[in-house]
């Protein structure tokens, strides 16, 4: 896969659809198709960086603790 490719690859991944688990992993797999001096390379791995800190699962909030008075 040429960079074009990959461009085209990546933005059917995240254009108006959810996105993933599996889109993700996909997005990894385009990556390791790309050289790691290409600029796109670094490009989307901080895109996909971003996007995994945004949909990673939120921890529960701990219970409020009531006060006595």
């Amino acid at each position: 896969m040429d960079e074009r490719d990959v461009t085209l690859a990546w933005q059917r991944l995240f254009r108006e659809k959810p996105i993933t688990p599996e889109a993700l992993a996909k997005a990894d797999e385009l990556l390791d198709g790309l050289s790691g001096e290409s600029p796109l390379h670094l490009r989307f791995a901080t895109e996909l960086n971003e996007l995994k800190k945004l949909h990673q699962p939120r921890p529960a909030a701990a219970p409020k603790r009531r006060t006595s008075k």
